[in-house]
């Protein structure tokens, strides 16, 4: 199945109607997304809810700030576990993925999960978090980031990701653009770090665009590669894509993804064209 994240926002049901009432085969849906900051029902909750039980389509619960790499279990884990087990029964997420990394370290919350070593202790951390998430929801995976800077080598992460399966027999949802954006901002070659993966672990392929940093975000010029989720895939990820389908023999769906706060009639237009990119490269 190929689909897309669903958002909530008229802007971009405004450019994606066409794929979000008929193309679509699936819907990620991110908690975060429709909810408050206290875990309640957010304003737009309701129409995402209303849409996809209409819709009759499978939808998938995507999230970004559970903190799962978090050593200390943070505080606010047993009301952002009522929540997501909430939507799990309200959506009938057929699974739920969670961002690799933590946010949540004493009494500061992060906006974006920060990386993880290639350690055990990292790696139990993740594994028992990942445990706790079938609370929500039978069948839980993680993804990878787009991560600005790596501890210690980048072509170790993958062992990470295999130890984490093992432990918590868990799936792997792999966005193909992070892995780019992650080998390139680390400075390691994009193939090596995928011949690396746990790859009967994947489950779901994220695609999406990205940008490059401002040259005056670093004091050395240098440019990172961000997964801001406001352009067309790029040639790199394409051709990650074909071979991930040779590869990923438990793939269940492919979703693509664009915020919306990037979203425009132009944008609208690329996303299209990828979406119908990536039907047609699955379908052959």
């Amino acid at each position: 199945m190929v689909g897309i994240a669903l958002q909530p926002e008229d802007v971009f049901w405004r450019h994606n109607r066409a794929l979000i009432e008929a193309r679509a085969e699936l819907f990620a849906v991110p908690p975060e997304t429709p909810s408050t900051a206290g875990c309640a029902p957010g304003p737009g909750h309701e129409r995402l809810l209303a849409f996809t039980r209409g819709a009759g389509r499978p939808v998938v619960g995507h999230g970004v700030l559970s903190s799962i790499g978090a050593v200390a279990r943070p505080a606010r884990r047993d009301a952002w576990l009522a929540a997501l087990a909430r939507d799990a029964r309200a959506f009938g997420f057929a699974w739920l993925s969670e961002h690799l990394g933590f946010a949540d370290a004493g009494d500061v919350h992060t906006a974006w999960p920060l990386p993880l070593p290639c350690t055990d202790d990292a790696a139990s951390a993740v594994a028992a978090s990942l445990r706790e998430l079938r609370q929500a929801c039978a069948t839980v995976a993680f993804e990878n980031n787009a991560d600005l800077f790596c501890l210690g080598d980048p072509l170790r992460q993958p062992e990470l990701f295999h130890r984490i399966c093992e432990r918590a027999d868990a799936h792997v949802l792999l966005d193909l653009h992070n892995a780019y954006a992650f080998c390139e901002n680390a400075g390691c070659e994009f193939d090596a770090f995928l011949d690396r993966l746990p790859w009967p672990r994947v489950i779901e392929l994220h695609l999406s665009g990205g940008s490059d940093s401002d040259p005056d975000l670093l004091a050395s010029g240098r440019r990172m590669r961000l997964d801001s989720h406001d352009g067309a895939v790029p040639d790199a990820v394409w051709r990650a894509f074909e071979r991930a389908l040779t590869r990923a023999g438990n793939l269940r769906a492919v979703v693509l993804e664009w915020f919306p706060d990037a979203m425009d009639e132009a944008a609208g237009r690329a996303f299209a064209a990828d979406f119908e990119r990536a039907r047609s490269i699955v379908g052959g």
